[in-house]
């Protein structure tokens, strides 16, 4: 079973609360499945292994309760986790864009136990995410170009991610390209 870290759970929450509202939040909670909400009822520890289907659902729910289309809700979402985690602790690990190259592989095992991160090229501008043996969804695919838009751009400089090869199209790998917006 794949996990996430509870951290990304936590800033899921955050993200539904800091831009729809706590009305909103309780909202999305309520119509949880019972397996699902009692995993957010407890206290959700950060650093803690949680399944990866409970941020799945969560995102599904969260989709359909506010209404939002789901490839957008869960691209702001990525992109709101990473740019706090940018500026929380991240910030050193994603410093610079050669930092960010060399350091992506572990990164991705800080917050997830299953597939691995390829970056490919030899300089921050060339190079490009392979994501390998990820069990993929939509509601991740999405999550992921933002989180890449997130980590990757800042205010003065955004980014735009783009996936390339995807898992669920039949690629071997899910690739992302990210560029200056």
């Amino acid at each position: 079973m794949a996990s996430v870290r509870g951290r990304d759970l936590v800033e899921s929450l955050s993200f539904v609360r800091e831009s729809y509202g706590a009305e909103a939040l309780e909202r999305v909670l309520a119509a949880l499945s019972p397996e699902v909400g009692s995993s957010f009822a407890g206290t959700i520890r950060e650093a803690g292994w949680y399944p990866l289907e409970l941020l799945v659902d969560y995102l599904k729910v969260a989709c359909r309760v506010l209404g939002d289309d789901p490839v957008d809700f869960c691209r702001r979402e990525g992109r709101f986790t990473a740019e706090r985690q940018r500026t929380g602790f991240l910030g050193p690990l994603v410093a610079s864009p050669a930092v960010r190259m060399r350091m992506a592989p572990t990164t991705w095992r800080m917050f997830y136990d299953v597939g691995r991160l390829e970056i490919i090229g030899d300089t921050p501008e060339t190079a490009v995410g392979r994501i390998h043996d990820f069990p993929a969804s939509a509601e991740s695919c999405a999550r992921f170009l933002g989180i890449w838009e997130g980590i990757v751009g800042s205010d003065d400089r955004p980014a735009i991610a783009e996936e390339v090869l995807c898992v669920r199209r039949g690629d071997p790998y899910c690739e992302i390209h990210v560029r200056d917006a």
